[in-house]
């Protein structure tokens, strides 16, 4: 089991996976959202290939529309 921070909370994951995956299994759609992983912001080309390890940090920031 590993241990995550997901906008400022803690988070218990089976094993490692990828941060695509991650977004999936939450209900969240990877286009749209900007996300900042161990306090830099990632481009989205390089999402698909980070592994989620015990202690790291994701910011997840979506956008919403308005008027």
């Amino acid at each position: 089991m590993i241990t995550i921070k997901v906008n400022g909370e803690n988070k218990e994951l089976e094993k490692s996976t990828d941060i695509i995956n991650f977004l999936k299994s939450n209900n969240i759609d990877p286009i749209g959202v900007t996300i900042e992983y161990n306090f830099e912001v990632i481009n989205s080309e390089n999402i698909p290939g980070i592994m989620l390890k015990d202690g790291d940090t994701l910011e997840i920031l979506r956008f919403v529309g308005g008027g």
